[in-house]
């Protein structure tokens, strides 16, 4: 659907002036004209022929250096402002911007984020473009015997601390990435010839093989269900293991909506409460009936790097 349908009386006051609704538009940033809203704030990505034929304020976009980048500009406009109606001026003046210039299909990503979604009764507006329903269902793979290396940190509060968790999270986070992908290479059967593959897992003298259970979701969630996610599990570690060597690592991934210093994603590592398997040595809090603490980390893919 065109940009124009979101600023048709009935799309427009049923899911961006009453509701709240998530649109990300088919594209690539940097290279073609994306739009997003969220929060009611609709965001244009265009490319400068684009931007001036449509006379929209807004502001160029950083290429980062890059050479040979054609000029783009971003235009970020809150359609929930009181000014924003049929009838006054500026709004109008979006209107034929989409009418007239602005006036590409493309596909959408919807996702409404109210308590009670309405775009499966049949006179939701979103019904005359004939969506097409995503379940986003989990998948479970059971990945057998890894060979898992130690994810306990202690320490990580002095300088040096810090120096070496920012070194340690890129070893693990490529770990995390063939466990992921389920690679051969983080199999603890695995025999590759060192000669055709020199990966090996941090502190390999250290590893042991754990068997490990991956579970997926793919599609547009909100940061609200995967908060909900987060803390579901956590409560499943909390108080359902008695094991101090139980971690889990959760990890999602954004569809990269900014060509220049994008966020990509994040993991958070809920550690161990101890680098020794289960059995080997008993934590003294527990044994003075004091809840154990755990730590967590955390680290954000911006633009192909991770940040601590």
């Amino acid at each position: 659907m065109p940009l124009s349908v979101l600023v048709e009386r009935d799309f427009f006051n049923c899911y961006i002036k009453i509701g709240d609704v998530l649109l990300i538009s088919e594209g690539r940033s940097g290279v073609d004209n994306v739009y997003t809203l969220h929060n009611g704030v609709l965001r244009l990505e265009l490319d400068k022929n684009s931007f001036e034929r449509a006379g929209l304020d807004g502001k160029p976009i950083r290429s980062g250096g890059r050479k040979h980048v054609k000029e783009r500009y971003a235009v970020e406009i809150n359609l929930r402002l009181p000014s924003m109606l049929h009838g006054k001026k500026g709004f109008e003046r979006i209107v034929w911007a989409f009418k007239n210039v602005l006036t590409t299909s493309v596909t959408w990503l919807f996702c409404d984020l109210t308590q009670s979604p309405t775009y499966s009764e049949e006179d939701a507006p979103i019904k005359k473009h004939y969506p097409q329903i995503l379940q986003c269902t989990p998948e479970v793979n059971i990945l057998g015997s890894i060979t898992v290396p130690p994810l306990f940190l202690s320490g990580l509060e002095t300088g040096t601390g810090l120096e070496f968790l920012h070194e340690t999270c890129d070893e693990i986070q490529e770990w995390l990435g063939l466990v992921f992908l389920n690679s051969p290479r983080v199999h603890a059967n695995d025999t590759i010839d060192p000669y055709l593959s020199r990966y090996a897992p941090p502190n390999q003298d250290e590893c042991r093989p754990v068997d490990l259970v991956r579970i997926s979701w793919e599609g547009l969630l909100p940061s609200a269900w995967i908060t909900q996610l987060f803390a579901f599990t956590l409560r499943k570690f909390t108080f359902g293991l008695s094991k101090t060597d139980g971690w889990f690592a959760l990890t999602s991934l954004a569809l990269g909506r900014e060509a220049v210093e994008s966020k990509d994603g994040y993991t958070v590592l809920y550690q161990p409460l101890n680098k020794e398997p289960t059995g080997v040595q008993q934590s003294e809090t527990s044994a003075a009936g004091e809840r154990p603490q755990h730590q967590f980390i955390c680290w954000e893919y911006a633009g192909g790097s991770s940040y601590d």
